[in-house]
């Protein structure tokens, strides 16, 4: 009877264990004799974040963590049903829950600032592991501002729904207006004190308050004596969709027409010009008198480098005094050069197509060059041109079998936008005064 009794309790002290008791109570003789024996309280589980290093593969960090080859294994099945373990990016934060001295049984990994993957072990296999991928929620709004230049694109001053802006997104506000113009507007040498904007964006937020995507739904800009107005439109018939911010949003002005030239104005997003295109240059370096055929941009090593129009790639790589360059052919009878490049973007090379705006290398100092900078060329039948002299006919306009449900969309997103006035410098010289 003695040992039947012994074995109950252990059964249950067994069952009171694994449930978080600490201490527990059970008879081992006579009725009056009680024995209290403590249970330790488990150790707590702990959270420890690893963050993928350049050159660094998951299997080690895995195994940095005490995870064998096999439960490697059953991570990366259940991983591959949601993402690729070999396009993780340096970066990527790596969460392992487990108690010390065991090893991991749940791991979070932050694969972007929208997605977030949990796996965990199911049982006793060490392949035996599930995962599931968990989105960020997110809402949509719109905002409406209003900006004044007094120096440039991304010091104008701000009115309208500024207080909603979040950390970085001035900026983000000025390089999506300068994408709209930048067919119409080098915003280098054409801004001018009192130029003014306006502009309307779509926005889905996260709930940390950082913008997963933005589309600019329409805008006015005054620059010196012309008014320019841009309103985003899908030719699909989606009514100022969010859907990937600017893709698939083409713009047009009020009347259809579309901002959208055959090229760009320039191959970088906000340029500085160093040299423009002349037939008697001092050459820097070779310290004499030569034409320079193309534009000098100033920009810091690394910026990239955008096509300025769709073609196809017909040279990449080291090319004598240009350094590492790139050449593309677009349609009748255009090549463009981009010069002195620090690198060539990944995927592009000799027989790539690429499209416009697409980046296809980064500002460097290679070749015969003094400084960091992109040296930029536009040939026309095999000769260079001045590429600031260029009439070039714009993009497709509004389809005619569009061009009623155009219309409604123009109409309601002007209506909004114009709530806001255009803002004078007047107005922001007698802010200033009473601040």
């Amino acid at each position: 009877m003695n040992t039947r009794r012994l074995i109950a309790a252990g059964t249950a002290f067994a069952c009171l264990s694994a449930m978080g008791w600490t201490a527990l109570r059970f008879r081992a003789g006579p009725a009056d004799e009680v024995r209290v024996v403590e249970v330790p309280t488990p150790p707590a589980p702990v959270a420890l974040v690893h963050r993928l290093a350049w050159g660094e593969t998951l299997g080690g960090v895995f195994e940095k963590y005490g995870l064998d080859r096999g439960q490697t294994h059953g991570i990366v099945e259940a991983m591959g049903a949601f993402e690729n373990p070999r396009r993780l990016r340096p970066g990527t934060e790596i969460h392992f829950v487990r108690r010390p001295g065991e090893t991991p049984a749940r791991i979070r990994i932050k694969l972007d600032p929208d997605r977030m993957l949990h796996i965990w072990s199911e049982g006793e296999t060490a392949r035996n592991w599930a995962a599931r991928l968990d989105s960020v929620a997110v809402t949509r709004d719109t905002i409406l501002l209003a900006g004044l230049i007094e120096t440039n694109l991304f010091d104008a001053e701000l009115s309208g729904d500024v207080d909603r802006l979040g950390d970085g997104e001035r900026f983000e506000v000025a390089h999506r207006l300068s994408q709209v113009f930048a067919w119409q507007i080098d915003f280098w040498r054409d801004l001018r004190k009192n130029d003014a904007y306006r502009i309307l964006i779509a926005r889905e937020v996260r709930p940390d308050g950082s913008v997963r995507n933005a589309t600019v739904l329409a805008a006015d800009f005054r620059n010196d004596r012309r008014t320019l107005t841009a309103v985003g439109f899908q030719p699909g018939g989606l009514k100022g969709g969010l859907a990937g911010g600017l893709a698939g949003v083409e713009y047009y002005d009020a009347s259809g027409e579309a901002m959208r030239g055959q090229f760009l104005l320039a191959p970088l997003d906000i340029v500085r010009v160093t040299s423009r295109f002349n037939q008697r240059r001092f050459h820097p370096v070779l310290r004499r008198t030569r034409p320079h055929l193309g534009v000098d941009y100033g920009a810091p090593r690394g910026t990239p480098v955008r096509a300025t129009g769709a073609g196809r790639v017909s040279r990449a790589g080291s090319w004598g005094s240009y350094g590492t360059a790139i050449e593309i052919r677009h349609a009748n009878g255009i090549r463009t050069r981009y010069a002195h490049l620090s690198g060539i973007a990944r995927g592009i090379g000799s027989g790539t197509q690429v499209e416009q705006g697409q980046v296809v290398g980064y500002v460097g100092a290679t070749g015969l060059a003094t400084g960091s900078h992109l040296h930029y060329e536009f040939l026309r039948n095999g000769a260079q041109v001045n590429p600031a002299r260029l009439q070039l006919p714009r993009a497709e306009p509004v389809p005619d079998e569009l061009r009623a449900l155009f219309g409604t969309v123009r109409d309601d997103v002007l209506s909004r936008l114009r709530r806001v006035p255009m803002p004078l410098y007047t107005e922001l010289r007698l802010r200033r005064t009473q601040d």
